[in-house]
């Protein structure tokens, strides 16, 4: 029954991931030498947001067409496990990174993995604490415990506590290695997950988190 059980979830996401790839094409659109990413104004509300899909359609847009050099963005966040994987892209390729809209919550991972990191006037970039719903973590430890030889309850929430600190870690070392300032990286954690900071330009650009 264990094996069954677990087979469920692994096949659902498969499912999932592939579903979100054939539709993360609505998110992108190719202008010259700009790639426009926008998880918000698509038509299957099923995929707002950056989606597990999302990394691997930019890994092969990038990698057919060499001449882009900006990644656009207007995404108010999702899976910071995605962004961060669509970072390592952003970097690796050497791209600029320009808001036209919002940048909020896990879309921020993006717009400081950016050579240059440009916000038009008019856009807000914002931050917040991260979040994981009881029903998720739920899930998550009925998916994962015989794998995972969690006993109890009391042997997840010692994981979840040691994969906390090691996930604010790496934000961290990951906004300094982005030459954002140690002060203004631990202040965008402090807005709580239902809420968000957006702080003005002027503090953007003298924290390092954006160029201009």
């Amino acid at each position: 029954m264990k094996t069954t059980f677990r087979l469920i979830p692994i096949f659902l996401t498969i499912f999932i991931f592939f579903y979100q790839k054939i539709y993360a094409n609505e998110k992108f659109e190719i202008s010259g030498t700009v790639l426009i990413y926008d998880t918000e104004n698509i038509m299957n509300f099923d995929n707002i947001g950056i989606t597990e899909g999302d990394y691997e359609y930019l890994r092969e847009t990038l990698a057919e067409n060499p001449s882009i050099k900006t990644l656009q963005l207007n995404s108010i966040g999702g899976l910071i496990e995605t962004a961060f994987q669509m970072s390592d892209l952003i970097i690796d390729y050497e791209l600029d990174t320009y808001v036209k809209g919002e940048c909020a919550s896990a879309c921020t991972t993006l717009l400081v993995s950016g050579e240059k990191r440009i916000v038009e006037r008019g856009s807000k970039v914002g931050f917040h604490q991260s979040s994981w719903s009881a029903d998720s973590m739920r899930d998550w430890y009925e998916y994962n415990k015989a794998y995972e030889g969690w006993d109890n309850v009391f042997d997840f929430t010692e994981w979840l506590y040691q994969d906390t600190q090691e996930s604010f870690y790496r934000e961290m070392q990951f906004l300094i290695e982005r030459n954002v300032d140690p002060l203004f990286a631990i202040k965008t954690l402090k807005a709580e997950s239902d809420d968000m900071w957006y702080p003005r330009r002027k503090e953007l650009i003298s924290s390092g988190f954006i160029t201009e």
